[in-house]
């Protein structure tokens, strides 16, 4: 603790040192601080399955079950490997939660330090840029030049985190209209509050892991890419990647103040979480983010270079001789890639380019077997109404998974009634 505070301290004097004038001393008084356990003295492994935590010398000792885990290529992360550890208090789930640090093998990608400069010993250096084209719907684009000069497009859909959120909204809305009716510390409105933070909590866990898919994609695409581009280089010439992701930053602040949007557009900008989603890639591929000005980019087509603003999904360009049909995260993609390469300038595309788009969920969706039983379900509940939901939905099951069509070999159909 005190190590934190004198580094809070040293920051504060340094930001005061360089003209800012919001900088402030620690100050606040916090509630809850992680316990960290340094390596090799704050913690042990004994007998192969109990981890030791020490709360220094006369107090006994926090004893857990060995946790397993595995590093992002799939192989377990042993004892030997950990560094240290924090013990968290979670405010929102009401829970702790042990935090472990580990040495991993630097995987980044070539080029991730200085992509224009070539390295020692180098003949050349390709580079190849990745422009990302970031949004709510969807919430990253990618689009880059393939090995043979054909823009290979990914489009990742991002509708699961929006319903989590509607969700979550609506959820919330309905237990705080309750809550306003109820008396302050009474037991209906500890139930409601114990019932938001449940909501608050599983909602957290599910954008936490809608975010890890889609930068888990994005940084799958941009391997692969770089792979294809080393496969089809000359002996002798280094690889280089350059991220340039579309400037989009502080469009959700003030947007009630100015009134730029509606009310629920302004709900869904100040929920994005574009930062978190660029963190994490930044952190996957090892690669610097560098932001460009997309003004216009998803309105210009990017063969002839006319503009036209359209709705939905789906662009299509104002020129009658180009006539190009696109999705329209992939026309802002392209152009994004544009003006990274030409120094914000757009440059049309040359004429009989490819534009291959691939599109991803971040999340599996349903087999067709779960969307049929999903249909059982709801069918049963709609008939049997909400007093006897958890029979109709027992029964529903049955159906879907025991019963077998009357033609079918070797199966005997039972009549309606008759003991089985």
């Amino acid at each position: 603790m005190a190590y934190d505070l004198a580094d809070a301290i040293a920051l504060a004097r340094a930001n005061k040192a360089q003209g800012i004038a919001k900088a402030k001393l620690p100050w606040r008084e916090k509630k809850y601080r992680p316990l960290v356990f340094t390596a090799r003295f704050g913690w042990k492994v004994r007998d192969g399955d109990r981890l030791l935590l020490s709360l220094g010398r006369l107090r006994d000792r926090i004893v857990l079950p060995v946790p397993e885990f595995t590093d992002r290529s799939g192989h377990l992360v042993t004892p030997e490997r950990w560094g240290e550890m924090k013990l968290c208090w979670s405010t929102v789930a009401r829970s702790w939660a042990l935090h472990i640090s580990y040495r991993a093998v630097d995987d980044s990608l070539p080029g991730a330090g200085s992509p224009e400069a070539p390295e020692p010993g180098a003949v050349s250096v390709h580079a190849v840029t990745v422009a990302v084209d970031e949004g709510v719907i969807n919430p990253m684009t990618l689009a880059a030049l393939g090995p043979y000069g054909a823009y290979e497009v990914l489009v990742i859909n991002g509708r699961g985190a929006r319903a989590a959120k509607q969700v979550r909204n609506k959820g919330m809305a309905r237990l705080q209209s309750k809550m306003s009716c109820c008396r302050t510390g009474s037991r209906r409105h500890r139930r409601l509050a114990e019932a938001k933070r449940k909501l608050r909590a599983k909602t957290t866990r599910r954008l936490r892991d809608f975010n890890h898919q889609v930068t888990a994609k994005a940084n799958r695409f941009i391997r692969e890419l770089v792979a294809a581009h080393e496969r089809t280089t000359a002996d002798g010439t280094d690889v280089v990647v350059r991220l340039v992701v579309g400037d989009v930053r502080g469009i959700e602040r003030n947007t009630e103040k100015r009134r730029r949007a509606s009310r629920s557009t302004r709900q869904q900008l100040s929920q994005w979480e574009r930062g978190t989603q660029e963190r994490q890639l930044a952190y996957k591929t090892g690669l610097p983010i560098q932001y460009i000005s997309e003004a216009n980019s998803s309105q210009t087509c990017p063969f002839c270079l006319h503009r036209r603003k359209v709705r939905g999904r789906r662009y299509v360009c104002a020129n009658k001789a180009c006539a190009l049909v696109l999705h329209r995260d992939a026309v802002g993609g392209v152009n994004i890639h544009t003006l990274a390469v030409n120094d914000g300038t757009f440059v049309p595309v040359p004429p009989g380019t490819d534009i291959r788009v691939k599109y991803l969920r971040a999340q599996p969706g349903w087999s067709s077997g779960q969307r049929e039983r999903h249909g059982f379900h709801q069918h049963a509940q709609a008939r049997a109404g909400a007093s006897r939901w958890r029979e109709a939905r027992s029964s529903a099951w049955y159906r879907a998974t025991c019963t077998a069509d009357v033609g079918d070999a070797g199966v005997a159909a039972v009549p309606k009634g008759e003991p089985r």
